[in-house]
């Protein structure tokens, strides 16, 4: 799985003249021009317009919206590692975007009951550990990555979410949805495990450098 995540700009790496057109949009943005930011941008756009059509009642709709924007939080590495335009900026965009939609999400997915407050709590309580993580390693100038068992976490919440929907979904068609909150069960225990890994290697990825530094 390819991560938006760069010590550096992959441009500078490379001679101006021989950098790709969007090497050089990038260069001359001072990394804001990328196809990856671009993707993240519209991605953040779909779960707003997703959220908006939940709260309104628009499940269908909503939840596809939602997911194809979570979508790009994988997508917009691929990208940009693929157009060689990754960069510290372009990771802390991705990064942070995928911190506030996780909190607006949340809100709007629990003000409108369509996920067990349960569920809710433990995607909060990781959210806000993962920030908390991040505080602390700015505070000490350590550098966190995102990780690949980072990202499966949140393939599982957010297939969980999609699931715990389309379970509200069902119901009012007035089918089972036995089988889709026995998937959406399966999906956010996986995600428990997952998130409690990836959280413990963040947790202890800052203790040791920060324990190499001193």
């Amino acid at each position: 799985m390819k991560l938006h995540r760069a010590l550096r700009s992959d441009w500078s790496e490379v001679a101006p003249q021989q950098r790709t057109l969007w090497q050089r949009a990038a260069a001359c943005s001072h990394g804001v021009i990328t196809p990856g930011n671009f993707i993240t941008l519209i991605g953040a756009v779909f779960v707003i317009i997703g959220l908006y059509d939940l709260a309104h009642a628009q499940l269908i709709t909503g939840v596809a919206l939602l997911l194809i924007g979570r979508m790009a939080d994988i997508l917009d590495g691929m990208v940009a590692d693929h157009t060689k335009t990754k960069s510290p900026l372009g990771e802390a965009v991705d990064a942070a975007t995928d911190k506030i939609l996780t909190i607006v999400a949340l809100y709007v997915l629990l003000d409108n009951q369509l996920i067990p407050l349960i569920v809710g709590l433990v995607m909060a309580v990781h959210a806000v550990y993962n920030i908390l993580v991040s505080t602390v390693a700015r505070r000490l100038h350590v550098s966190l990555h995102p990780s690949s068992i980072g990202k499966l976490s949140a393939l599982f919440e957010w297939a969980c979410v999609g699931l715990y929907v389309l379970g509200d979904i069902l119901k009012q068609q007035h089918h089972s949805t036995t089988a889709a909150h026995v998937v959406a069960l399966i999906s956010f225990c996986l995600f428990v495990i997952v998130a409690a890994w990836s959280s413990l290697n963040y947790t202890r990825s800052v203790y040791y450098k920060q324990t190499m530094k001193s």
